[in-house]
């Protein structure tokens, strides 16, 4: 009985060792993009991600992030990196200002969405949703908010590449809610 309570404890001690290394910077976790791409990224700065989080507890040699692209992965293990050496301050809600560089003051993340095309800020968000990266959403919901801002509802639907409504899904959304048409 002593003997199989020391090698519990010991197994115990072995693995609790394990995790507390797993958050160093040595350590690093792979994530393989859904076209086939891997990506070494620090633990530390990957755990920023709840599915890195849910997925360090399987013992894989790489977590597949099938959602995302191995060009717009890139860009995300490049804010993980980041965030990690310098986090970015939370956005306020309320919002502080009317402008994006009001409201994001660090010139890393600014420069980080402003730089992209939309088409890439839109698979950042969406990546960053399927990932559960809460700064990234944040950071790039805001840069999406700030670009639809002050658009008529037709110009946002050509933004987000919506389809166009028919006559009657059109007069029923104006209906429906008017506060989206009042500047058309």
């Amino acid at each position: 009985q002593k003997n199989s309570d020391c090698s519990f404890v010991a197994s115990l001690i072995v693995h609790i060792n394990f995790r507390v290394t797993m958050s160093s910077e040595e350590d690093t976790v792979t994530l393989k993009s859904k076209d086939g791409k891997d990506f070494t990224v620090p633990s530390k700065a990957a755990s920023l991600s709840q599915l890195v989080r849910d997925s360090m507890e399987d013992d894989s040699d790489a977590i597949n992030v099938m959602r995302v692209d191995s060009t717009c992965l890139e860009k995300v293990v490049e804010f993980l990196v980041h965030h990690d050496e310098e986090a970015m301050k939370e956005i306020p809600t309320p919002l502080g200002g009317n402008k994006f560089e009001e409201i994001v003051t660090q010139d890393w993340y600014q420069n980080f969405v402003t730089r992209e095309e939309r088409d890439m800020i839109f698979d950042l968000l969406t990546a960053a949703n399927y990932m559960g990266i809460k700064p990234l959403l944040d950071l790039t919901c805001l840069k999406v908010t700030f670009e639809l801002t002050g658009k008529s509802a037709e110009e946002i639907r050509v933004i987000l590449n919506l389809p166009k409504l028919t006559p009657e899904e059109e007069a029923k959304a104006r209906q429906d809610h008017k506060w989206i048409f009042e500047d058309s």
